[in-house]
Parts: structure tokens; C-alpha cells; sequence
């Protein structure tokens, strides 16, 4: 899927708006951790001054000056003499620090944890609900594995740059500044030299930032595409297993997953030339600093205790430029994941509003559809001019050949298409179907698919997924759809657990389940898309009679490629090639010369 491809809503127009929104509920924490870290460098940089102070006024003989923050320490713990006798002044004074230092890291990496965990919470949240509310077109263009690594992944990368690299930026960029500021103190020279190589540093992160987010770029899509595959044979596998595609599948999965490690290691094999120059460049700034220091400490140019701190200040400026560069380098990572979350978040969903309407009226035709046409990407027309009406409580056949635009046009009912593609009209109860809330729209109908998808969970749990109702509703629902003998011969009956997708049961017991749970759901109209196929005719024949009788009053659509399925309809549509070819009662359609005698007279032998 490509992360530059041109969407309808533009909800956030950069990463940097979408973060900001995502990190309402966590931005206290940050803050605190962000003014813990200044406090943490503050603390940091008090013990060389004490070692430094000590080495020269207390063990050394420098004189002690007038002024100064030092002096004043010194006077006020009793002079120098004082402190030489009683050394474990000093000692705790280090001791002290190190403990108060302590103590804020850990309140300021509790804060951190807490603001971290809530971003990334937040983001996983309102990315699944927004996820959820995506077309079916939406769907049919993105991959699951590619949509599951930008909801888990991605979310995960931009969780560690907020957490390790943003909010130390600021003790990065503070330590930097103090540490130039107090070294320039001791010796401006000397500081000099070693802040010449902050710019190189910088600018050479720089340089590595557009080629490390083009290696991660490549390397996250395509951790999604063998995510896909994984999901896809996990899903499928008793399709795999049916066809004996084991060994194809495992060399597909390993030749994806070998492009995987490649990229990876390009991306790694990069990261490791940028820490290696990095570690050289720094390695070079403290040899240079050491040596000029010691130089200046031999001709007196810089007393051992300030060529100690020093010291001790350049170790702490060397780390932070390093950080600096790797925040630079981890940015390109960070901005490529948000971006990809961000395409997601700019999606366009699904219109859930729309005009209230009563939806109990009565209107005849109950359903119409007006010279309706509609294509998917490619342009060409797989409905073309439909016209038909439905009148409440009719039952309506629709056969026709494969590709022949049956599900498609029960898909335009339900508004599971890009509307935007459809021309002509489709009414219900006399009002334009896009003129209904979605949500309250949908619940008019209940629909059951060839190859019924259930949940982990009990039968009983899959029979109630779209309505809470009880035991009893449940175990009418099952005697319906004829699934209650089935239910029998399970140890557990109507609350046997069923694997992921419904694997433990047979492709006729879950057809039975989704049947029960689109009768216990009550709705206005039912949508039967094939649901008897994997059925026996004698089964299929016991449910259809109970349907019919249990709904009545009810508007029923029955898509089959069997006449025996649909001939006790009361009107049938017959579909070929997107158009609507034939329309009559079973009696009818047989009468004359058409499709609909030539597939009765195929499958019955006549």
C-alpha cells in the first residue's frame, strides 16, 4: 500500500497535528519528566564543581578567591582548613546529590512510563475505532497485514521516540548549553575546541536523516506484507491444507521474509556506520580535549582541579551531542511511522449521519432501485440500469451466473460500496437510502454470507452478536435454522466454544449459526446471500420452510445458483452480466425460452 496515496479527508494535514492530538491525556506527564530532566542535568552538573573545588582549594593550595559560588561554599562549611580536616563534608555534599538525582530519575522516569503508556493507549484506541468505522472500499484497497502494522508497529515506534527522544530533548539541549557554558568558565580556549565538533555532528546526522527514514520506510512495509501472509495462512488454513499448498505457502512466506531480513539489515548495516562515525567523531573531541588540557595544566595555563572538571564537563557535553544526533537519526524513523498512522487517521470513513427519518413508516415499494448502475476501480459497469421494486413482506429470488452482480447489488442496499460510484436511485420506504443515519439504516437488515465469519466464542455467543436477548429467544433462533440437533451431539451444546472463525464446526453448522443469529436479530429485511449452500437439500428445504413461516411478514432476499432454493419465492430476478434479464414467479420463468429454464433444465435434468 503506498503511504503517499491522495485521500478524501484531510483531518490531520501533518504528523506533527496528528501527535499533538494524540497526546491530549499524557501531556502533563511529558511535561513533568521534560522539568525533571532539566532539574536531573542541574544536579548533574553540581559534583564536578564540588571535585573540582576540592581538588584546588581544599587539597591543593590555590588560593581561595574573593567571590564566587565556590568561595561562598567554601566559607560557609568552615573554610578551607575546616573542610581539610573533616573530608566527609564534601563526601556527603557527592553523596547527597547522587541521592537527590536518584530520586528524581525515578519520579521522572515514572512520569515518562505513565505518559508513554497513555499516548500509546490513546492511539491504539482511537485508531481501532476509527479503523472500525472505514468502508468496505477502504478495506479492498489496504492489506490486513499492512493495516495491523500500522496500528501496532508504527504506533509502538512513535511511542519510543516520544518517550526516549522527545522528552530528552530538552535535558539534551540544556546539558549542552550549561556544559559549554561552564566549561567556557574554566578555560574559553579549551572550550572552544571542543564545541567545534557539535556542528559536525549535527550536520552529519543531518545527512543521514533522509537515508535512514527511506530504509525504515522500505523495511516497515515490508514487515506488513509478511504479516499479510502470515494472517492470510492462518486464516485460510484449512484451504491451504485442502489443496496441499503447504510448501508453496512456506517457500512464498520465506522468500517475503528473506526481502524482510535484507531490508533490515540495509537499515541496520546503515545504523551501524552512523553510531560508528559518531563514536569516532566523539572519540577524536575527547582525545583532543585530553591532550590540549593536559597542555595547558603543564604550562599553568589551567589548574588540576578545573583540568579535572573539565574533563568531567566534556564527558557530559559528548553524550548529549551524540544523543542530539541520534534524536535527528530517530526523528526519520519516528516521522515515517506517524506518517503511516496518519494515513489511516485521513481515510475517509464511513457517513454514520444523515437526515432522521422515520423508519417504521410504510411505504410501497418497500425497496426500489431506479436505473442504477455502478463500477469498482477499473470503470467498468457491474450493475447496469437496474430496476426493481420490493414490497414489504414479499420474498424475492435473485440467481444468475458468477460475476453476474448478485452480492453487488445487495452490497449497494446495505451501502457497503463507494457511493460515490453509484448513479441512479435507490429508495427505502420512499426515501433515498444516503438520506438515513448508517447506523440506524443498517439495523434494518440482517444478513447471512456463503462463508459466514464467527467469533471465539460459545454458539450461543454467536447466535446473540448483533442483539441481546435471552436463552430462550437464543433457542428459538437455533430450532429456526434447524441447528439444535447439531447442538445435540456436542457435549456443551448451545454453549460449545468455537475456535477462531468458527473452525471447530463444519461449513453447514456455522451457515445454521449465522442463519439463527441474523432470525435472532429481528430485522426488517433479511438477506439470504447463497446461505444453503453448504447445506443437504433436505436441510436446506426444513430451514427455508422455517424461515419463511417464522418471517412471515417479513421482506426476504434469497440469492442461490439453485432453483430448488428460490422457487418458492414469490418474484424472482435473474441477473446476467450486470443487467436484469428475466423477472417472474418460478411457473413463469419456465414458461418461456430464457436463462432461467436453460440453469432449471441443467439442474434438473428435464
Amino acid at each position: 500500500m503506498k503511504n503517499n496515496k491522495k485521500t478524501e479527508n484531510q483531518r490531520f494535514r501533518s504528523g506533527t497535528a496528528l501527535l499533538r492530538h494524540e497526546l491530549k491525556g499524557s501531556t502533563v506527564f511529558f511535561a513533568v519528566s521534560m522539568i525533571l530532566s532539566a532539574l536531573i542535568t542541574l544536579i548533574d552538573l553540581i559534583n564536578p564543581r564540588i571535585i573540582s573545588c576540592v581538588i584546588d582549594y581544599v587539597l591543593g593550595s590555590e588560593p581561595l578567591p574573593e567571590t564566587g559560588i565556590e568561595a561562598a561554599a567554601v566559607r560557609f562549611f568552615g573554610g578551607a582548613e575546616f573542610i581539610r580536616g573533616h573530608l566527609y563534608i564534601p563526601a556527603l555534599l557527592v553523596m547527597g546529590a547522587a541521592l537527590v538525582g536518584a530520586l528524581t530519575r525515578y519520579v521522572q522516569s515514572m512520569s515518562n512510563t505513565v505518559g508513554a503508556e497513555r499516548l500509546a493507549k490513546r492511539m491504539r484506541s482511537t485508531l481501532y475505532s476509527h479503523v472500525d468505522r472505514l468502508s468496505m472500499h477502504w478495506y479492498g484497497e489496504n492489506s490486513t497485514g499492512d493495516i495491523l502494522q500500522r496500528c501496532t508497529s508504527d504506533v509502538e515506534t512513535v511511542k519510543q521516540f516520544v518517550s526516549n527522544q522527545l522528552t530528552s530533548f530538552v535535558r539534551i539541549v540544556m546539558m549542552i548549553v550549561l556544559s559549554v557554558v561552564f566549561m567556557f568558565g574554566i578555560s574559553p580556549m579549551l572550550t572552544l575546541i571542543a564545541a567545534v565538533f557539535i556542528p559536525v555532528i549535527v550536520f552529519y546526522s543531518m545527512f543521514f536523516h533522509r537515508k535512514i527514514g527511506e530504509a525504515f520506510m522500505a523495511a516497515d512495509t515490508q514487515e506488513g506484507v509478511v504479516s499479510g501472509i502470515v494472517q492470510e495462512n492462518l486464516t485460510g488454513i484449512r484451504v491451504v491444507r485442502a489443496f496441499g499448498k503447504e510448501a508453496y505457502e512456506c517457500d512464498r512466506f520465506l522468500e517475503k521474509n528473506a526481502e524482510y531480513t535484507s531490508m533490515w539489515v540495509r537499515f541496520m548495516r546503515l545504523m551501524s556506520v552512523f553510531w560508528s562515525v559518531g563514536d569516532m567523531i566523539s572519540g577524536i573531541q575527547v582525545m583532543l580535549v585530553v591532550i590540549i588540557g593536559a597542555v595547558f595544566s603543564v604550562n599553568g595555563m589551567l589548574t588540576a582541579g578545573n583540568y579535572v572538571a573539565f574533563i568531567s564537563y566534556n564527558a557530559m557535553l559528548s553524550w548529549p551531542v551524540r544523543e542530539l544526533g541520534r534524536t535527528i537519526a530517530d526523528l526519520s524513523r519516528a516521522g515515517v511511522a506517524i506518517e503511516r498512522i496518519r494515513y489511516i487517521f485521513n481515510a475517509q470513513p464511513e457517513r454514520l449521519d444523515g437526515e432522521k427519518a422515520d423508519l417504521g413508516s410504510t411505504v410501497s415499494p418497500l425497496i426500489s432501485f431506479e436505473d442504477v448502475s455502478f463500477s469498482y476501480n477499473d470503470g467498468q459497469d457491474v450493475l447496469k440500469h437496474i430496476d426493481l421494486s420490493i414490497n414489504k413482506g414479499e420474498k424475492i429470488g435473485i440467481i444468475g451466473g458468477t460475476g453476474s452482480g448478485k452480492t453487488t447489488l445487495t452490497d449497494l442496499l446495505m451501502r457497503m460500496c463507494d457511493e460515490s460510484r453509484v448513479r441512479g436511485k435507490i429508495t427505502y420506504r420512499g426515501k433515498d437510502i444516503t438520506g438515513y443515519p448508517l447506523s440506524d439504516y443498517r439495523r434494518q437488515f440482517s444478513r447471512v454470507l456463503q462463508e459466514p465469519f464467527l467469533f471465539s466464542g460459545t454458539i450461543a455467543d454467536n447466535i446473540r452478536i448483533a442483539a441481546d436477548i435471552p436463552d430462550s429467544a437464543v433457542s428459538g433462533a437455533a430450532d429456526t435454522a434447524v441447528l439444535t440437533p447439531a447442538l445435540e451431539r456436542f457435549t456443551d451444546g448451545i454453549d460449545t466454544f468455537v475456535g477462531e472463525r468458527g473452525i471447530t464446526l463444519s461449513g453447514g453448522q456455522k451457515q445454521r449459526c449465522a442463519i439463527a443469529a441474523a432470525v435472532a436479530e429481528d430485522s426488517d429485511v433479511f438477506i439470504l446471500d447463497d446461505a444453503f449452500s453448504a447445506l443437504d437439500a433436505a436441510t436446506e428445504k426444513q430451514v427455508r420452510s422455517n424461515i419463511f413461516e417464522k418471517l412471515a411478514d417479513r421482506t426476504v432476499i434469497v440469492i442461490s445458483h439453485r432453483i430448488s432454493t428460490i422457487a418458492g419465492c414469490d418474484r424472482i430476478y435473474v441477473l446476467d452480466r450486470g443487467e436484469i434479464a428475466d423477472c417472474g414467479t418460478h411457473s413463469e420463468l419456465i414458461s418461456r425460452e430464457g436463462i432461467y429454464r436453460d440453469i432449471y433444465e441443467l439442474q434438473t435434468g428435464r
